[in-house]
């Protein structure tokens, strides 16, 4: 995969995980909930993401890197689109934890960066990849509001589906 490829995957685990903190308490009315209820949007999904990466190596060593990264981008993709239509907090926290799937795509760029170039070019490479890693969750929440201003929080979550289901495509 190209470089830019491999910045993406990388990209849309880190926006997922704060895209959507500056809607929490519009979700919170809208799920007729606590705010500490809904904060475990966050906290939940934080654990789903390390429990992930306990197995992710294994899973992609045993069936190969591109299949275990387009099953969990597609499973990301149908939990993001399940996430805007729910009323449910239980159902929406599920489908929470069920995005941190895209986590396989944090872990496995770089897996990827390892396994196609040199040594002595990977550093650089993982170096682009980490960069796209760290930029994102300094733009996610701004581009997080401005979604839930303009359009409701479900906007996140339609943005989050559509750039997983375009990072699938890619």
């Amino acid at each position: 995969p190209h470089i830019a490829t491999l910045i993406l995957l990388a990209g849309l685990s880190a926006l997922n995980m704060s895209i959507f903190v500056p809607s929490l308490d519009r979700m919170a009315v809208y799920f007729d909930t606590e705010y500490g209820v809904m904060q475990l949007a966050i906290s939940g999904y934080l654990f789903a993401t390390a429990f992930v990466q306990l197995f992710i190596g294994p899973i992609s060593d045993r069936f190969g890197r591109r299949k275990v990264v387009l099953v969990s981008l597609a499973i990301f993709v149908a939990a993001s689109a399940a996430a805007i239509f729910t009323t449910s907090i239980f159902w929406f926290l599920f489908f929470r934890m069920m995005q941190a799937i895209v986590a396989t795509a944090m872990v496995l760029s770089r897996a990827i960066v390892r396994d196609i170039v040199p040594q002595n070019e990977a550093a650089s490479m993982i170096g682009y990849v980490t960069m796209g890693m760290a930029l994102v969750p300094m733009v996610g929440p701004m581009l997080g509001g401005a979604f839930e201003q303009a359009f409701g929080w479900q906007a996140t979550f339609v943005f989050l589906a559509i750039a997983g289901l375009c990072t699938f495509t890619l």
